[in-house]
């Protein structure tokens, strides 16, 4: 658009000249006869009528004058005449206009030029004639002071006769200034004077200035916004301006951007995915480019210009949210997409709702990691400001899942970013946190870890709230032993850390209450409050050069040489601690292992208190548990004697022995057994404390003997009851003892003391393997001590198990007996018989009765591995077994990747929360240990190669033991790199210890150039070819568990390690499993190592190989007909676990048919997936005719009823398109489906003949989907004109055999599983994936 300006000097000088008197003036007497009288300045013109009246005179003086149309020239030349004159022109342009009536004069707001504007027959000119003189007043740079007057005048004309002259001049009036006011009050006047027909146009030229004059942008986009433009327009716009946007660097533009391309009104989703696009790539502030000021203003407006936007349009909000939800990696996501979040958190609770399920999706799914986070806290700290109540509203929802620990995680990140970015929020923070805490319990443990973290990192960000803080204190009889733990730490850190704290008397007051209490449980907590107010008391703060030396037999009294102060504070409330405790053995248990907790977390403590409390301990030790001899070699009629010593002649300057059969047969008032384990705990972690990890000074031992009863197992049943109580606590404390000993010295560099610790692993294991003996043969039951206290109960008793019958053979199993106790693979049928027996007597391998083992037996395995035959003292596979066995469960606590939801046989008490820095301190410790695993492992596989027997025939093989623990070192050795990584850390950050890990398993150099992806492909591959190693199932359910893992790691190679699951897995299904001893496996265990290779295998598999495996077991189910026959396919499966497979199956057809929608597939493809569906689901309906079994029942009609509801959501439409075209194929699927749908008509009559109670509740569901099924094919029908072929009608009631039920009296009651050889589990009506979960039910209903 353009206009050649033709120059007429001559009519416009700007030039104040003199008026000619002697000359008519035509305009003004025209104006005067219309009513306007016209004066020159400063007197103000005056009207004597409304200015509508006065335009309609004018414009009727004008076209009915006799000389018309020349008379208009005359009166435009004439005024022409008088604006040569530049001040008459200027006061022409300025409402100078009074009108006048009787009695005053009131202001009119037109001027003079305004009002002839408004006269169609002068407009033209009058255009021209402004604009012209305005461009020439631009070309100088002075038109700034006329340019509002200017368009003023032009504003909201009630009409424009050439609408595109006025936008041609103001074009061109934009391009000739140079002044930037001009330029704005220009564009910022457009859509007052434009008519909308010019919209398009003007909005072309504009967007044509903005790209190059950036200084504009912001009122060129709010003027856009408020033009009229068609679709085509604003697409073309918003393609310019997103260009723009991309080369853009002042940040103070976003907010009209994003007005401007998310400006509601358009119907076309496609214009606002594109805006959405190009947001999210472009919105970023570089703190380089702005300041801080105008950064924080510009991120609060564009977040508020986004909350309108959303607001305001439905489909702006689904753009924001299918572009956040639809990231499929880690690298899809921008930090903005966690504020768009945010803002629909902000929204409304329906928005809330929605932001939280992507959020907590993306989370899990691992795709929004805390590196996004810590970005967002980077860049986006103004908008975090400014929605503060929302993110701690939207952190809070995520920290309530208890049982998400990737989600808790998550949040208790983003608040410990909160409190180091946030400073100014971080009261607010604070009190809604703790608020949480006392309303919440769920989140309680969570809530006080953050709270602790802060303190760890800045406890004065926690001061102001100490007085609050004592609340917690309050809800205390609520709280678990972890909780308590938790809030006694805080408050004592709160109390002890200054020394003007406000709650410091109060802490001291109540330690000394709860410590005199006779409520033990109040006790209890008086203990875990002393000790964390020693840990505050005891830091090392100060130079202790010189010092007061403790007394030579120091005690827990001895505190005298502790000055006044925090130390001599300390030592009191040990003193008070020792004191209230004596006479309760699980208290000193408790104490002495919180003391040690302490001690080991305190990166520096008092010298001189360290040096007291360890020789106090250490002296405690020595005083009442270790002997020089055997006051009495026979107590009652038990025989006593020293055994297990290690210790040679050399290594002793005198014998000194452990009086464990002393102590037990002879109790004393003032000696426990029970503080045994604990207290030697503390003294050798206060020993490492105070010689920096050197253990020598107490080394001796670890070899001496130990004072235990001298019998025989054979005779044990001629003995006394008592007797043989009083020997199986002595075995119990040994066993013990024995496990503390190897916590200690395990991390021990001296190779002398490596063969003693291996020797003491045997004894507990031939300690343990006795007590198995004895309770077989036992005919009573048996309490073991208990080192736990059992807070929710009676503190100070034992907590045992219930015991049932003294007659084993006809025990029924109880609900809290727990087989995970011991290796799968070990588990035989005679071991099954063996466990039974023993549990019925007592739970022997429960952690409540055996000290634990540490992580320090990681160190353990650097050692070589030698044959069992070849070293008595060197790392054998049993010990190698024992070793991994507790490294697993240790590793699984801290390196947490899920948490088992509470049941009845959780211990609540004992559940620890997540501790991401200890995890990862743990799992670098497990990188270090890692190449030595391997080697392990090659030497295993080494001995396998040699020693296993080629079975292709399935015949039964046993093997001797030796081959046992080498099977258990390959399956633990899977079970330890799949909990390694499995571990959360490495789906978030830790990539390069990723990356070394499997570079250590795979045996490749320390190439960093190679990617993850071909690692865990090449790990696959390894892993593939120990196939022939798994004689056992479980070693096959750890190898395929490996690779689930590891799969996890790369997208892009999940496809090739997934097809690698899937052969293993359709190998391991196509082999008869047997036990080492030669015995079919059989039994729950076997069937949930089952349930897992089945689940791995289909779900593995494209929906056609899944329709080919269900044709394939229509025809193999038939040989199913007694309990010893196979498939011949999957020769593990026989009639009574087939519903394993069989429920898999419908799973999978889900999972799988979803995952081939979400491709995006064409109609051919559609149609041919569905058929392929149809068949599947009437080959299942077949199955579960032919194997007639509750289980398959229910799983068909579970499996089935989500497989409708797809198929009328994404089915049915496509059929509607295609039926013309494919009519013969769309009613052969409708035809194979009937068949489906015809069975679970008589499924449900079924159920309710039946009174199946888990079937029944999904009834009604199932016939309103087949009910809507039917009405969507009569719909296909009617609409491809075909509803003549349509025929509806009452099918009759029949049973799934086709017979037709009489009446609707039930005939029986099914209450439990049928057919069952091996009584598989029942399905629960609350989830299919219990039916294998011991943990999910009582063990009566699972049998």
């Amino acid at each position: 658009m353009s206009l050649k300006r033709i120059s007429q000097t001559n009519e416009t000088t700007l030039t104040s000249q003199p008026k000619n008197p002697r000359r008519e003036d035509y305009f003004k007497s025209t104006l005067k006869d219309c009513g306007l009288l016209i004066k020159h300045p400063p007197v103000k013109c005056v009207t004597t009528v409304e200015v509508v009246v006065l335009i309609r005179n004018i414009k009727k003086a004008l076209q009915q004058h006799v000389d018309y149309p020349q008379n208009v020239s005359k009166f435009y030349s004439s005024l022409a005449e008088e604006c040569k004159d530049i001040n008459i022109f200027r006061y022409y342009l300025f409402p100078n206009i009074v009108r006048s009536t009787d009695d005053s004069e009131i202001s009119v707001s037109d001027s003079v030029i305004r009002i002839l504007l408004n006269i169609p027959i002068l407009q033209n000119k009058l255009v021209n004639y402004v604009f012209e003189l305005a461009i020439d007043l631009a070309a100088e740079s002075k038109c700034a002071s006329w340019i509002r007057m200017i368009l003023k005048c032009f504003s909201g004309l009630d009409n424009i006769v050439d609408g595109e002259k006025i936008a041609t001049h103001i074009i061109n009036l934009l391009d000739v200034t140079m002044e930037k006011i001009v330029k704005l009050e220009i564009v910022t006047a457009i859509p007052d004077i434009i008519g909308d027909q010019e919209h398009d146009n003007i909005a072309t030229e504009i967007s044509r200035i903005m790209s190059e004059d950036h200084d504009l942008i912001p009122a060129i986009l709010d003027c856009l916004s408020y033009l009229c433009l068609s679709e085509e327009q604003y697409e073309r716009l918003q393609k310019r301006t997103l260009n723009i946007l991309t080369v853009l660097s002042k940040c103070h533009h976003f907010p009209n951007f994003v007005k401007f391309l998310l400006m509601p009104g358009s119907k076309d989703n496609n214009v606002y995915k594109e805006a959405v696009h190009g947001l999210r790539n472009a919105l970023g502030w570089p703190s380089s480019i702005s300041k801080p000021q105008d950064i924080a203003t510009s991120q609060i407006l564009t977040a508020s210009a986004i909350r309108n936007s959303i607001i305001s349009s439905k489909l702006v909000a689904n753009c924001w949210m299918k572009a956040i939800s639809g990231c499929k990696i880690n690298a899809d996501h921008k930090a903005i997409d966690f504020i768009i979040l945010l803002i629909f958190f902000s929204v409304s609770e329906e928005k809330q709702k929605q932001a939280e399920n992507v959020l907590k999706k993306q989370i899990k799914l691992n795709i929004l990691r805390v590196d996004l986070i810590d970005e967002v806290f980077e860049n986006f700290i103004p908008i975090l400001k400014e929605y503060i109540k929302h993110l701690i509203n939207l952190t809070n929802s995520l920290l309530k899942n208890s049982t998400e620990p990737m989600l808790q995680t998550f949040s208790s990140h983003i608040y410990m970013l909160m409190f180091s970015k946030l400073l100014d929020c971080s009261q607010t923070v604070v009190a809604e946190l703790l608020q949480l805490g006392l309303t919440n319990k769920n989140c309680l443990l969570s809530i006080l870890s953050i709270l602790n973290s802060v303190a760890e990192n800045d406890i004065s960000l926690l001061k102001p709230q100490s007085i609050q803080m004592l609340m917690l204190l309050d809800r205390t009889d609520d709280m678990s032993l972890s909780e308590i733990k938790a809030v006694m730490n805080l408050v004592c850190g709160l109390a002890y850390s200054f020394e003007n704290s406000v709650i410091r008397d109060d802490i001291h007051m109540i330690i000394r209450k709860e410590l005199g209490s006779s409520n033990l449980q109040i006790k209890t907590q008086g203990i875990l409050a002393g000790t964390h107010a020693v840990k505050y008391l005891i830091k090392s703060t100060i130079d202790e050069n010189d010092v007061a030396e403790p007394p030579e037999d120091v005690t827990y009294g001895s505190i005298s040489h502790f000055p006044e102060g925090d130390l001599h504070e300390a030592a009191q409330i040990i003193e008070l601690i020792n004191r209230s405790t004596r006479r309760f053995p699980n208290m000193i248990t408790l104490f002495y292992d919180e003391l040690s907790n302490i001690i080991t977390t305190l990166p520096s403590i008092s010298k001189q208190f360290l040096a007291w409390i360890a020789d106090a301990v250490t002296n405690d030790l020595q005083h009442n548990f270790i002997v020089d001899n055997i006051e009495c070699d026979r107590i009652g009629d038990i025989k006593l004697g020293m055994q297990y010593c290690l210790n040679t002649d050399s290594e002793m300057d005198e014998m000194i022995a452990i009086n464990i059969g002393g102590l037990i047969l002879q109790e004393k008032d003032d000696v426990n057994i029970f503080m045994l384990p604990p207290l030697f705990h503390a003294v050798q972690i206060l020993h490492k404390k105070k010689y920096e990890s050197d253990l020598s000074s107490i080394d001796a031992l670890l070899g001496c003997p130990v004072v235990m009863p001298i019998f025989d197992v054979d005779s044990i049943e001629d003995m006394s009851n008592p007797a043989v109580i009083n020997i199986l606590d002595c075995l119990v404390h040994c066993s013990n003892w024995f496990r503390e000993l190897i916590n200690a010295f395990a991390s021990q560099s001296d190779l002398g003391l490596r063969s003693k610790i291996f020797l003491r692993i045997m004894h507990i294991h031939k300690i343990e393997t006795i007590i198995n003996q004895i309770l077989l043969k036992i005919n009573f039951k048996y309490t073991p001590p208990s080192y736990l206290i059992n807070f929710k109960g009676n503190i100070g008793e034992k907590s045992v198990p219930k015991a049932l019958n003294s007659k084993p053979a006809n025990n029924k199993k109880k609900h809290n007996q727990d087989d995970s106790v011991l290796p799968e693979t070990g588990r035989t049928q005679a071991t099954q018989n063996n466990l039974r027996s023993i549990q019925n007597k007592i739970g022997v391998m429960d952690n409540a009765f055996f000290r634990s083992l540490d992580l320090s037996l990681l160190d353990l395995l650097n050692a070589e591995l030698v044959g069992d035959n070849e070293a008595d003292t060197g790392l054998t596979t049993e010990i190698l077994v024992f070793i991994l066995q507790y490294v697993n469960s240790n590793l699984e606590k801290v390196l947490l990747s899920k948490i088992k939801r509470n049941n009845f046989l959780s211990k609540e008490d004992n559940v620890e929360m997540y501790n991401s820095s200890k995890a990862e301190e743990c799992a670098r410790k497990v990188h270090d240990v890692l190449p030595k695993v391997v080697e392990h492992l090659k030497f295993v596989i080494a001995h396998l190669d040699n020693h296993l027997h080629t079975n292709s025939q399935n015949e039964l093989i046993s093997y001797p033991p030796e081959m046992h623990r080498y099977v258990l070192c390959l399956e633990y050795i899977y079970n330890l790199f799949t909990i390694y990584f499995r571990w959360i850390g490495f789906k978030n950050q830790n990539i390069a210890l990723l990356k070394s890990s499997l570079r250590t398993i795979f045996n490749v150099d320390n190439d960093n150039s190679v990617s993850l992806k071909d690692l865990v492909f090449a790990v696959a591959k390894y892993v593939q070819k120990h196939e022939k190693y798994c004689v056992q199932i479980s070693s096959a359910v750890a190898l395929l568990e490996f690779l689930n893992i590891i799969k996890d790691f790369s997208a892009s190679s999940s496809t090739t390690v997934s097809k690698i699951q899937r052969e293993l897995a359709n190998n391991f299904l196509s082999q008869s499993w047997q036990t080492l001893d030669g015995i079919l496996e059989k039994g729950l265990a076997f069937n949930q190592n089952l349930d897992i290779i089945a689940k791995v295998f289909f779900i593995n598999n494209e929906v056609l190989s899944l329709k080919n495996i269900s044709l394939l077991l229509v025809n193999e189910i038939e040989a199913l007909k007694s309990r010893n026959n196979t498939l011949n396919t999957f020769k593990c499966i026989n009639k009574a676990n087939f519903p394993v497979i069989y429920r898999n199956l419908g799973t999978a057809l889900q999972d799988v048919t979803k995952s081939r929608l979400n491709k995006g597939l064409t109609n051919n493809e559609h149609l041919e997936l569905w058929k392929d569906v149809a068949i599947i689901l009437r080959c299942m309906s077949e199955i579960s005719k032919t194997l007639e079994n509750r289980n398959n029942l229910t799983a068909f009609f579970k499996k089935t009823l989500p497989m409708i509801k797809l198929f009328i959501s994404q089915g049915i439409p496509i059929l509607e398109l295609e039926f013309k075209s494919r009519t013969q194929e769309i009613l052969e699927i409708l035809k194979i489906l009937q068949q489906t749908t015809r069975f679970l008509q008589s499924l449900c009559c079924h159920s309710r003949l039946k009174k199946d109670t888990a079937l029944m509740s999904k009834v009604p569901d199932m016939r309103q989907q087949l009910e809507t099924l039917i009405y969507k094919v009569k719909a296909v029908l009617t609409a491809n004109k075909c509803s003549e072929a349509f025929w509806m009608g009452n099918l009759k009631n029949k049973n799934i055999h086709g017979e037709i039920i009489a009446s609707q009296e039930s005939v029986e009651t099914e209450e439990s599983v049928e057919d069952c050889d091996e009584q598989l589990p029942d399905d629960s009506d609350n989830t299919d994936d219990e039916m294998l979960d011991p943990d999910s039910k009582s063990l009566s209903d699972i049998v």
